[in-house]
């Protein structure tokens, strides 16, 4: 009985610490996505930062030699800020989607976990059943059965 009641406590016991280990992984996933968006983020808004820099740059650089902004000049300049737009939008979309990856990666250890546990605590239950019934089985009174099988 004692030992039938340990089988099931280590079976729960077994489940109970996969199930951590997958909690604590799916957490790590978690805080990875997160510092991966905000690296992204970051980087996306130095990006626009250079663009618009870059910008104003040309713009000195056409008003210092004596080019009127407009025509041509107009449209080089709204060409440097697009490029800086869609190259620091690509940037988030990168971040946005390592997030999903890792929140996609934490729900599935998350789950491997709680199945884990419930697997441990079916192990248990069926090993203490068994060991149970062995040592409890009718006219037995908790002998091993005869090298033919019958008692």
């Amino acid at each position: 009985m004692w030992l039938a009641l340990a089988s099931l406590v280590m079976g729960v016991f077994q489940g109970h610490q996969a199930n951590q280990a997958s909690q604590s992984a799916a957490s790590q996933y978690e805080s990875q996505g997160r510092i991966l968006q905000s690296e992204a983020n970051r980087e996306a808004n130095r990006i626009e930062d250079d663009a618009k820099r870059f910008a104003a740059d040309q713009k000195m650089m056409y008003i210092g030699s004596g080019v009127e902004i407009g025509g041509s000049a107009v449209v080089t300049l709204a060409q440097t800020d697009a490029w800086g737009k869609a190259e620091a939008d690509s940037v988030r979309a990168r971040g946005s989607a390592l997030r999903s990856y890792n929140e996609q990666s934490a729900s599935n250890s998350r789950r491997m976990g709680r199945s884990q546990f419930i697997g441990g605590i079916m192990q248990g239950a069926s090993s203490a059943y068994s060991m149970y019934s062995y040592t409890k089985a009718p006219g037995t009174m908790g002998t091993k059965p005869a090298a033919g099988g019958v008692v």
